[in-house]
């Protein structure tokens, strides 16, 4: 029993190891068997790969533990946008293993489709050059760390928070929820509004009657206020400031307000400093103009009058009732006296 058992054993070895010399050797029992086991390595070495690769992602992801908006670092965000390259770029090597194991198990010889692959990669190079730039382009992006996966970025007229980063592509979700691709190889610019720390800017108009160093030290009070708030200051990395007059227009003063804040977070920010300056302004009667008009007269002569209220119209815009005709007055009889 011992003895046929070895004999099997070897049989399978031998078939495996045999290579079919022409396509019509495949129909033969024995290379037939040997195909077959070294498919079945070529499916399971994939599927060894693409274990060891999602549990290699698992632990990466359960190291950061849940994204908090607002709160990521640097390095964790380039982290988070590593992990998401390593699974696109990882699931293309696995295939293409997969791929050239497969071939050479059914016998096919992969040299000559090596060399085919390569005169068929410099043909599609000069037709695709668009997808290399893209590439390039991603490449770079990811070595010089420009931007990653939670920054909220504008990319040539497009804002949004980063949700997906490739070697060819980027996704943006914006206020709206709407996500745009942008191809990498079309980014020339990058406006990276979350790298680090963030800043709001208001520009408060005020009436030209108002003093402006007593709305300075309202608008002052009010951000020293939000500085000593236990709710706000946590999101805060300096107390808010005011320069002072930033310009000057037709119909109001500007005065500027500054605070510099943690990443993502200067829009709360900046909702709430408004929400306090206005009651604020409110309280002190600080007057904020609004659009209306004047009319000033400065000749000798009386004011003009208004028009006269058209026939049929009174004074205060009623409209006045028009007399009936006389119920034994025709249309005709009316048509003839007009006439």
């Amino acid at each position: 029993m011992i003895q046929k058992v070895d004999s099997l054993v070897a049989a399978l070895r031998e078939a495996a190891r045999r290579e079919p010399e022409r396509p019509r050797d495949l129909l033969q029992p024995d290379v037939l068997l040997g195909s077959a086991l070294r498919i079945a390595g070529a499916v399971g070495v994939a599927v060894v790969l693409w274990w060891m690769l999602r549990m290699v992602i698992r632990r990466i992801e359960r190291s950061l533990g849940q994204p908090q908006p607002g709160s990521l670092t640097v390095s964790e965000q380039r982290t988070r946008t590593l992990v998401g390259l390593l699974r696109s770029v990882g699931r293309v090597i696995i295939f293409v293993i997969f791929l050239f194991m497969l071939m050479s198990a059914i016998g096919l010889d992969l040299g000559p489709l090596l060399a085919g692959a390569g005169v068929v990669g410099l043909a599609i190079s000069f037709g695709a050059q668009s997808l290399v730039k893209d590439v390039i382009s991603g490449l770079f992006i990811l070595i010089e760390n420009q931007f990653g996966v939670g920054d909220v970025v504008r990319l040539e007229g497009v804002s949004g928070a980063v949700e997906r980063m490739t070697l060819r592509v980027v996704a943006l979700r914006d206020v709206h929820g709407v996500v745009h691709i942008v191809p990498n190889g079309q980014i020339t610019k990058v406006s990276n509004l979350t790298r680090t720390w963030a800043r709001v800017v208001l520009d408060v108009g005020v009436a030209y009657k108002e003093d402006t160093d007593r709305v300075a030290e309202v608008m002052r009070e009010v951000g020293h206020e939000l500085w000593d708030d236990p709710d706000w200051k946590p999101l805060l990395v300096d107390a808010p400031e005011v320069p002072g007059i930033e310009t000057f227009d037709s119909t109001s003063v500007t005065i500027r307000m500054t605070a510099k804040t943690l990443p993502l977070k200067q829009w709360d920010v900046a909702r709430e400093l408004r929400r306090r300056l206005k009651r604020r302004f409110e309280a002190e009667g600080i007057e904020v103009p609004s659009s209306h008009s004047k009319l000033v007269w400065e000749g000798t002569g009386a004011p003009p009058q208004p028009p006269p209220p058209a026939a049929g119209v009174l004074g205060d815009g009623r409209r006045a009732a028009t007399p009936a005709p006389h119920p034994h007055t025709s249309d005709s009889v009316l048509d003839d006296e007009s006439a």
